[in-house]
């Protein structure tokens, strides 16, 4: 029993040093900083509504971070699971007493393609697609409303950028990205009476920012 547990844990051991072998340089980590910036559409918070005035949109900025550990599985093409967090940002409306309070996170899976090897290449160029699950949260309070939506639906993002190679297993980017995100809906009950809380962002989130990516 023991030179056959023994063999066993040699034959774990081979296996488990080969796979790290065939891996190496195509497993990673990476984590991004952006800045974000939506057109978010409050005019229709409250459908109805007689504080509502004609201007319908706030652009908003703030941080966006991302996370992600990803799989080469060739020279040009990597495949990775990200977490992404939009940062709670908040604004005053028109609307008497109004102010809104957004923030929103999701999970992609990606599918990236490098036009060149980025580890043999100082700069590469890349693009990318992915799709997921986005979680928005909004919280809304005016006169005689104070209420808060959120809704787990699709969620999907496109992206383009240039890798840097610092050393073979260091790499920075900078990378643009535009993320589609859903939209959210509710029933309320207000001083006013009963209206529908809808919100969404009317052109996408879009993000610009650096980040680094370490191959194991």
């Amino acid at each position: 029993m023991k030179k056959i547990i023994l063999a066993f844990c040699i034959a774990a051991i081979s296996t488990g040093a080969a796979f790290a072998e065939a891996a190496k340089d195509k497993v990673y980590i990476s984590a991004n900083l952006a800045m974000s910036f939506e057109n978010f559409s409050y005019d229709a918070f409250v459908n109805g509504a007689p504080t509502a005035t004609g201007d319908d949109g706030k652009l908003m900025s703030g941080a966006r971070y991302d996370f992600a550990a990803g799989y080469r599985l060739s020279t040009k093409v990597r495949a990775e699971a990200q977490y992404m967090i939009v940062s709670r940002r908040s604004f005053d409306t028109d609307k008497a007493d109004g102010n809104v309070e957004y923030k929103a996170s999701a999970v992609f899976a990606n599918l990236i393609y490098d036009f060149w090897d980025m580890q043999s290449n100082f700069i590469t160029p890349f693009v990318g697609a992915g799709i997921g699950v986005g979680s928005p949260n909004l919280k809304v309070s005016y006169t005689g409303i104070k209420d808060e939506a959120q809704n787990d639906g699709l969620a999907w993002q496109v992206q383009a950028g240039i890798s840097v190679k610092l050393v073979d297993w260091l790499i920075v980017n900078a990378k643009y990205t535009y993320l589609g995100m859903p939209s959210l809906d509710k029933k309320v009950d207000g001083s006013i009476g009963t209206d529908y809380l809808n919100a969404e962002l009317k052109a996408g989130v879009q993000s610009a920012g650096v980040g680094v990516s370490v191959l194991f």
